[in-house]
């Protein structure tokens, strides 16, 4: 009897028969990303299974999604200029089915919905490092799935995503007062505190980009490493938009 395939080794058939790419090279596109993963693994590991199986699922509707849309864009580069018509069939095939995925899981297509349940992930894996007295792995992992373009961020967090996510349970945090600890308090008080911003302007843009620089500023010391280690673009924000100071002082 042949071994049930993978999902990842099904999908990966499915898009060779759909659009003639090798079944190797539509295989690579299928692998979830590997820091959505390494989060649920943590979070299952301190004991948060829940929020660990939900994104876990996340993880694997947008590879198939993200899947289909590579394997477009494969198409779209080799044939763009040779073979056009082919290019069309591609981009139908491969939207509807990368939006049949989302949509089957709930998420409308074209949102920051996905990333947003993502973010809502990190705030309980740094909600859970801020009642340990070194939560580290918990804020690393957190801390390597949140986008490394403030801007972006600022949209993916005040996004609601499939149900309400309430942050406010941020301000009654309370844990050991280890350095750790209490950084990772105030990075999931500044999620918080970014996600209640509105969507008037750009003013509240900015003002919940600040907010993040914030949050990432204490993931970093919560994670054991430098405020904003290898994150060039908060360092800009901060130094260009926001005077070199973060909004609030802890």
């Amino acid at each position: 009897m042949p071994k049930r395939q993978s999902r990842a080794a099904n999908l990966a058939r499915q898009i060779q028969d759909a659009t003639g790419l090798r079944y190797t090279d539509a295989l690579k596109m299928c692998a979830p990303t590997r820091s959505w993963i390494a989060l649920a693994d943590e979070l299952r590991a301190a004991g948060l299974v829940d929020a660990a199986a939900s994104l876990t699922s996340i993880a694997s509707v947008c590879a198939e999604a993200g899947a289909w849309y590579e394997a477009y864009g494969t198409i779209e580069n080799a044939y763009y200029d040779t073979d056009y018509p082919k290019v069309e069939r591609a981009s139908a095939v491969c939207g509807d089915a990368a939006e049949a995925a989302l949509r089957r899981a709930g998420f409308e297509t074209h949102s920051f919905d996905t990333d947003a349940e993502v973010y809502h992930a990190a705030f309980i894996a740094l909600s859970k490092a801020g009642t340990v007295h070194d939560g580290r792995p918990l804020a690393r992992a957190a801390l390597n799935v949140i986008s490394t373009d403030p801007l972006w961020c600022s949209d993916v967090i005040r996004t609601r995503g499939r149900t309400p996510f309430t942050y406010e349970t941020a301000t009654s945090l309370s844990g050991p007062e280890t350095r750790l600890a209490v950084a990772a308090r105030h990075a999931a008080r500044a999620m918080a505190r970014a996600s209640a911003v509105g969507f008037s302007g750009d003013e509240q843009w900015h003002e919940a980009a600040s907010l993040m620089v914030e949050a990432v500023w204490y993931m970093s010391v919560a994670a054991g490493l430098p405020p904003l280690h290898n994150r060039r673009e908060y360092k800009e924000f901060l130094s260009i938009y926001m005077a070199g100071t973060l909004p609030t002082k802890s």
